[in-house]
């Protein structure tokens, strides 16, 4: 349950960033936000939790929105919205070979830029506009609902879709842990008593 948790809750963080970004323009965690995007440059991980360096930090922001989802919370409906559209959307892009190139190529082509520290807009800028090539003309999109002055901003609207990217890669990861769409409706207290545990494991 702890690696279905880890990713589901990648998801979670991809969509609460992106919800975050349409409505202030800025996101709360930047660790967190940084942590979903260095997720797409991992490759071969030794652990689920490894696809987050190994630090439980770096996924919180999404294991707390995961925890106050399930718990029914009303504010985060458009979070839910976007996160079940990410799990059926990474169903659909995994079966399309040729997208699934396309997109391996952009994220070589923006981890050939370095570290997100140092080229973090270009960076964005590659994985934005591979997001749009691909993800984004695949059926249903994501449709965010945010402030139009914040959604009219290209530099905030790159960053959503770099970060729905991401959302994607965590939706694949929680399917190949052995997530399923059942246990979004059988498996609550489940995924929440394991999201409650893992960030009592956290450094401060």
């Amino acid at each position: 349950m702890r690696d279905k948790t880890i990713a589901l809750a990648g998801v979670y963080q991809a969509a609460a960033c992106a919800h975050e970004l349409a409505q202030s323009g800025a996101v709360s965690r930047l660790d967190c936000f940084a942590g979903s995007l260095e997720s797409l440059f991992v490759v071969n991980p030794d652990s689920t939790l490894g696809v987050f360096n190994h630090d439980i930090n770096r996924v919180a922001l999404g294991l707390r929105t995961l925890i106050k989802s399930f718990n029914k919370d009303k504010a985060y409906l458009n979070i839910i919205k976007y996160v079940l559209t990410l799990l059926n959307l990474q169903a659909k892009f995994i079966n399309n070979d040729a997208m699934v190139r396309q997109v391996e190529h952009g994220i070589q082509q923006a981890g050939h830029l370095g570290s997100l520290d140092e080229h973090e807009s270009a960076i964005i800028e590659i994985l934005a506009a591979t997001y749009s090539k691909t993800i984004s003309q695949l059926q249903p999109r994501v449709i965010i609902a945010g402030q139009p002055y914040h959604l009219k901003n290209k530099e905030v609207t790159e960053r959503i879709r770099a970060v729905l990217l991401a959302g994607i890669r965590s939706a694949l990861l929680w399917k190949q842990v052995g997530g399923s769409h059942l246990q979004l409706l059988f498996k609550r207290k489940a995924y929440i008593h394991e999201a409650e545990q893992l960030l009592k494991e956290r450094t401060v």
